[in-house]
């Protein structure tokens, strides 16, 4: 008897059929019901925050405002909080041309205009608009040095408004503890160099999904939140079909905390035991969208595999590798172990992704199933699966499988900590 297992992939799904003998399980999300009325959960949330006063109580005719969104990398639902937060201020007396909404980038892609056009809907070209650029330094401002010593720089059209919004769902982040938050404004809001620092941190202990106190990549980004008076925050917790579970606006720290526990609530899963196949899915588009962000995955799946074990990951990749640098690194290593020195000696952004897969290849194998030609993905030391048949090749060939069909969603660890 066989197991069918949907996996997302880019916008469609992929069956997969795995011997029931062999599966130690499939691996989702635990169900929470979603809101039923989302943009109703969202004004309550505006008008009844956690801590401090509400969005209307801050708004004032002469204001002029900042909101900070998340870019195309995410599934936010951004022309639904535009939207809320918008008409909230303008019920406050603040004008929609005294409103900027703020792209938070990062090192990523700008979005374009037809991207621009679904986040802000009918507020599309009513408000201010602008994607940030990191590189661009007639964009910045200096804000200040850390406790961890690292110079930021901040978007201008940020640090020049009056009233400083927040606004994004909350996931489980690598090295982050968290996405989510002022994460958009730091590493999302800052200058290139800064943004390169934040992520050359990813070793230092604490630095893992889950964790906020104790993490110290984590505690820099509030930190910055802090310096730079973020006045007010929404954060929102999605399930997998990127459905509003929960909203928490207010206070920036202590909203981002609430949706972080719903977070906790649906995504830190227990497996039983490792096993010798671990077949992942991003989970779909945009998740998917390249391997930059389809590296999540990878690396979720190499924490429940056995040792010397194979990880396969399905991710559509429509967008190619995601970053050029990252390409350079990985066509210029014969090895793992050569991306591992050179990132100890020259840390340097798209490079560091190069390095989280070779942590990953001394884990596992890893075997992509991707639009991504296959020469290619062979040149960054991985191996191409080119069809469903190959995906069954692998699976007969190994004795267990685990299956992870939202990785970059969960924090799955091994149940018992000798396995």
């Amino acid at each position: 008897m066989n197991a069918r297992i949907e996996l997302p992939y880019g916008h469609e799904t992929i069956t997969i059929e795995v011997p029931r003998d062999k599966l130690v399980g499939t691996f989702v999300p635990r169900a929470i019901p979603a809101v039923a009325d989302p943009a109703g959960a969202l004004r309550d949330a505006l008008a009844h925050p956690v801590g401090g006063p509400s969005l209307r109580d801050l708004a004032a005719p002469d204001r002029r405002v900042a909101i900070v969104i998340e870019d195309a990398t995410r599934p936010v639902p951004n022309s639904l909080v535009v939207d809320g937060v918008v008409s909230e201020l303008e019920a406050g007396g603040v004008s929609p041309k005294n409103v900027t909404i703020i792209v938070a980038t990062g090192l990523h892609r700008a979005m374009t205009d037809e991207e621009l056009a679904s986040a802000l809907g009918h507020w599309f070209g009513v408000v201010n608009c602008e994607n940030h650029d990191a590189h661009d330094p007639q964009r910045l401002t200096r804000l200040g040095r850390t406790s961890l010593g690292t110079e930021i720089s901040l978007n201008r059209s940020l640090l020049e408004a009056d009233l400083r919004i927040t606004t994004g769902d909350v996931e489980y982040h690598q090295f982050c503890g968290y996405g989510g938050g002022v994460k958009c404004i730091y590493p999302g809001l800052a200058n290139a160099a800064a943004i390169e620092t934040n992520h050359s941190r990813m070793d230092l202990p604490g630095a893992v999904p889950g964790q906020i106190d104790g993490n110290p990549v984590r505690e820099e980004i509030d930190e910055v939140g802090r310096l730079a008076k973020i006045d007010f925050n929404v954060s929102l917790a999605m399930d997998a079909e990127h459905r509003v579970v929960a909203v928490r606006a207010g206070d920036p720290d202590l909203s981002f905390r609430e949706a972080c526990r719903f977070v906790d609530k649906m995504y830190a899963l227990d497996v039983p035991r490792r096993a010798d196949l671990v077949i992942a899915s991003p989970g779909g588009h945009p998740k998917d969208i390249d391997l930059y962000q389809s590296q999540k995955a990878i690396e979720e799946a190499t924490q429940v595999v056995a040792p010397g074990g194979d990880v396969l990951v399905a991710a559509r990749c429509e967008e190619g590798s995601g970053s050029e640098k990252f390409e350079a690194w990985m066509q210029q290593a014969y090895t793992a172990d050569d991306i591992i020195d050179r990132i100890r000696e020259d840390f340097v952004m798209g490079g560091h992704k190069a390095y989280q897969i070779a942590r990953e290849l001394q884990r596992a194998s890893i075997h992509l199933h991707s639009e991504i030609p296959p020469g290619q993905v062979r040149c960054w030391l991985m191996t191409p699966v080119c069809s469903t048949a190959d995906i069954h090749h692998l699976i007969a060939q190994s004795r267990s499988v685990l299956v992870l069909p939202q990785a970059t969603l969960v924090r799955a660890r091994v149940a018992s900590a000798n396995d």
